[in-house]
């Protein structure tokens, strides 16, 4: 049993001007947030940002919400979603200087942290039952865990780009998280 790590340094994408192919590869939507670290210890939660500061007073809901969770550390995206369902940068930079927080999401795509165990040495796979299995049972309303998708990359960016979304990622389902930027994450 090892305690919750205070901080986890992100994985973070490559820009790539075509997302990887291969069945080794899945892919997810490109949210337009703010990048955080949720992180759960002993019923009380705090929200980092990918540089490690503490952005918990800015999105106190969220944090409510999370405290609900079991320890753990979750990475994902604070948004404002518009009227079509589309992530809005605006939107969030509008509802953080107004203090009106309260209708933001947080989409959650891994679990670095879980069941008293680091999770960086597992593949992405394993790391998104984890998720799965923290979010669980938790009521939650502004916590939404992040599929992805196991089709042509190509197709889904196309799709992606229809809906006017941010874009995707790409990521190794066998990969492993590493802090900064590696190669096995791209948008």
């Amino acid at each position: 049993m090892t305690a919750v790590p205070a901080f986890i340094p992100p994985e973070l994408a490559r820009l790539t001007t075509t997302p990887p192919l291969g069945r080794e590869w899945v892919h997810e939507i490109k949210f337009d947030g703010y990048r955080m670290q949720l992180r759960v210890a002993e019923g009380k939660a705090k929200l980092f940002t990918r540089k490690g500061l503490d952005w918990t007073a800015k999105f106190p809901e969220i944090a409510e919400e999370g405290a609900r969770l079991p320890d753990c550390i979750i990475d994902g995206e604070i948004c404002a979603v518009d009227a079509k369902g589309v992530s809005d940068f605006g939107l969030l930079q509008n509802a953080l200087s107004e203090q009106k927080t309260g209708g933001l999401v947080f989409y959650v795509f891994d679990c670095l942290y879980a069941d008293g165990q680091v999770l960086k040495d597992r593949p992405l796979q394993a790391r998104k039952l984890a998720l799965q299995s923290v979010l669980k049972g938790g009521r939650l309303k502004r916590i939404h865990f992040v599929s992805h998708f196991s089709v042509e990359s190509g197709d889904l960016l196309e799709a992606a780009c229809r809906l006017d979304l941010e874009g995707i990622i790409s990521k190794r389902l066998d990969g492993h998280y590493i802090s900064g930027r590696n190669g096995d994450w791209t948008k």
